[in-house]
C-alpha cells in the first residue's frame, strides 16, 4: 500500500487552480509536476509501454487544461484529473483492443513489463520464468474488457479505496464493488482458459488496503 494517499491535495492547490483558470500556465505547470508521476503510473499499468504512457499523460494534461473552467471544486483536483484520465485511457484501450498483447509475443523492451507479480503463473524451473510470468500476467489483464482492466488497475495496482473509485468514476460504492467482483471473476476465467486450473497461490488480485 502506498504511504501517501492517492488524491492528496497540494497545500495551495485551490490558489494554483484559480490562477491556472485565469490563464497562468506557470501555476498549471506546478499542478502537472505534482501529479504527473501518479498519472504516469496509471497509464503505464494500462499500456505497458513508457512512450505510449508518456503520450497519454501529455494528452490528459492538455485535456485537463482546456477543461479547467468545468472544475467546480466539489472534489479534489486529482480526483477530477483522474476522471479525465480514466475516460481518456478507456477510449485508448477500446481503440487498441483488436491488437491486444499476446502471451507468445517476443519481449521487445523489458521496461514494458510493469504488471506486478500479483498473478501467479504456474511454477517453472526455467530461469527466465519470472519475466515470462510477468508477460503472461500482463496478457491476462489485457484480455479483459477495457472497463474491467481500468478498475482493477486503479484498485489493485494504484491502491485506491472504494470511496476514491466511486468519486472518480461517478458511481455508487456498491456499483464499484460489483464492477470489481465482475472484473476479478473475468480474470479468474481468463486464467483458467490459459492454465486450466487455479493454484493455491491465489491468482485473484487481493486488495492491499481496507475499503
Amino acid at each position: 500500500m502506498k504511504e501517501e494517499r492517492p488524491g492528496r491535495s497540494l497545500p495551495d492547490e485551490k490558489h494554483l487552480i484559480q490562477l491556472a483558470r485565469q490563464g497562468d500556465k506557470g501555476a498549471f505547470r506546478i499542478l502537472v509536476e505534482a501529479y504527473q508521476d501518479r498519472l504516469f503510473g496509471l497509464t503505464l499499468s494500462l499500456v505497458h509501454n513508457r512512450e505510449q504512457a508518456e503520450d497519454l499523460c501529455q494528452e490528459i494534461f492538455v485535456k485537463a487544461y482546456f477543461a479547467l473552467s468545468s472544475f467546480e471544486g466539489q472534489s479534489a483536483f486529482f480526483t477530477w484529473l483522474y476522471r479525465i484520465a480514466s475516460n481518456h485511457c478507456l477510449d485508448h484501450l477500446r481503440k487498441k483492443r483488436p491488437q491486444q498483447i499476446s502471451i507468445d509475443r517476443p519481449i521487445e523492451n523489458e521496461s514494458e513489463i510493469t504488471f506486478e507479480n500479483s498473478l501467479a503463473a504456474p511454477a517453472s524451473d526455467n530461469p527466465e520464468a519470472p519475466m515470462e510470468a510477468s508477460l503472461e500476467a500482463t496478457a491476462l489483464l489485457d484480455s479483459l474488457d477495457p472497463e474491467q482492466k481500468l478498475i482493477l488497475s486503479l484498485r489493485e495496482l494504484e491502491g485506491y479505496s472504494y470511496e476514491d473509485l466511486a468519486e472518480m468514476l461517478k458511481c455508487p460504492m456498491n456499483t464499484v464493488k460489483s464492477r470489481l467482483n465482475r472484473a476479478r471473476e473475468a480474470l479468474k476465467e481468463a486464467y483458467i482458459r490459459q492454465y486450466g486450473n487455479i493454484p493455491d497461490s491465489k491468482i485473484v488480485l487481493e486488495s492491499r488496503e481496507k475499503p
